[in-house]
């Protein structure tokens, strides 16, 4: 059984609820634009879902936004981007495990926006406390899938890679990082979604709560 030390948590996703962010925020620039997120709308994004869930996270926006927006997506965007933002509900589990794990393990907080939009986010809840070291898009010249973004985090924490684990919901973006950085990752995913074969991830669990399996705590 693998001693992960290090647990690095990606922010949008395995931490803050992103399923339930992105609806939210569609259905917000509906509203904006005259429109209503009804039963037709939900059966559409329901079925776009199952065709984007493996895409990275631009990609998976812009077709969204395209299927809805048509023509206008680019100015639609800039509002749904304004919702997102605004969305900050995490993921039911999270606060229980991080209060089992803290202390335990050295936990690193890493997100794919901003830090003027992640912090906005993260104000009315407790995340930041947990966290020993937090890292920003604004923090790297590149983004996911480049290795560069894990490798710096590794060399300015002086962390040993062997005992890292990247924890990640998206596969282009974030396992797909972890690989290049030869990390190990734990994709949080249903458990009917089956494992790719490339990138493919150390861990694929449903509920970050059966994590602990895999940790030593003391």
């Amino acid at each position: 059984m693998a001693k992960y030390k290090t647990l690095i948590f990606i922010l949008e996703g395995s931490l803050l609820n992103e399923k339930v962010a992105e609806q939210n925020a569609l259905r917000q620039t509906l509203k904006l634009t005259g429109r209503e997120y009804g039963p037709t709308e939900r059966i559409q994004y329901k079925s776009l879902q199952e065709k984007t869930k493996l895409l990275g996270f631009d990609e998976r926006i812009k077709l969204t936004l395209q299927e809805f927006f048509k023509n206008d997506w680019i100015s639609a965007k800039g509002a749904f981007d304004n919702q997102l933002q605004k969305q900050d509900q995490l993921n039911k589990d999270v606060l229980p495990f991080l209060d089992e794990v803290k202390n335990k393990v050295n936990l690193i907080l890493l997100t794919k926006e901003k830090k003027d939009v992640a912090s906005y986010r993260m104000q009315n809840t407790e995340l930041i406390n947990y966290f020993s070291a937090v890292y920003f898009k604004d923090d790297f010249a590149c983004k996911f899938p480049n290795k560069k973004v894990l490798t710096t985090i590794l060399q300015q924490q002086n962390l040993t890679p062997a005992t890292c684990l990247v924890i990640g919901t998206n596969l282009v973006d974030e396992i797909q990082g972890a690989e290049n950085a030869n990390l190990d990752s734990l994709w949080l995913a249903p458990k009917k979604v089956k494992m790719p074969i490339s990138p493919r991830p150390t861990l694929h669990l449903n509920k970050l709560s059966d994590l602990l399996f895999y940790l030593e705590l003391s």
